[in-house]
C-alpha cells in the first residue's frame, strides 16, 4: 500500500507569515524521507511560490488567503500553493536571471529544484503545483 498524506496550511497574504509555513514544509519533507538538501530545495521552491502569490496575485495587500497543500502520494511530494488573486497571463520564460537581478528568480529556482512545476487558473482559483520525488 502506498502512503498518502495531506496537510493544508492557510496564511494571510503577508510576507511575515511565510516563514512558519516554509519551516513546516521543510520538516514535513524531512519526516517523510527526504534528506536535508532536498528538503531545503523543496522549502525554497515553496517559499518562492507563496511569495509570488502574495506579491503578484494579491499585489502585496494583506487580508487575503493563501493556501498551501502538502501532499505525499507514494514516493512523490506535491505542493499546491493557491490564491484567489490576479491570475498570471503566462508563466515566465525559463531564462536564468542575471546575478545582480533583485527579482525574477522565483520561477527559475522552482524549475531547477523541483521535478515538475505547473500553473493553473480556473474559476478565480490560481494554483502553482510543485512536485518532487523523494
Amino acid at each position: 500500500m502506498t502512503a498518502f498524506k495531506r496537510i493544508s496550511l492557510k496564511i494571510d497574504s503577508r510576507l511575515d507569515c511565510v516563514s512558519l509555513v516554509s519551516a513546516s514544509i521543510n520538516v514535513l519533507c524531512r519526516e517523510n524521507g527526504m534528506n536535508e538538501m532536498n528538503s531545503y530545495q523543496v522549502q525554497t521552491a515553496t517559499t518562492e511560490a507563496i511569495n509570488n502569490a502574495i506579491i503578484h496575485a494579491y499585489e502585496s495587500q494583506p487580508g487575503q488567503e493563501v493556501t498551501v497543500d502538502w501532499i505525499l502520494d507514494g514516493h512523490t511530494i506535491r505542493i499546491e500553493v493557491s490564491d484567489n488573486g490576479k491570475s498570471m497571463a503566462q508563466i515566465p520564460p525559463d531564462i536564468e536571471p542575471l546575478p545582480e537581478a533583485e527579482s525574477g528568480r522565483g520561477w527559475w529556482i522552482m524549475r531547477r529544484w523541483m521535478d515538475h512545476v505547473d500553473y493553473a487558473s480556473c474559476d478565480g482559483l490560481n494554483r502553482i503545483i510543485l512536485q518532487r520525488k523523494i
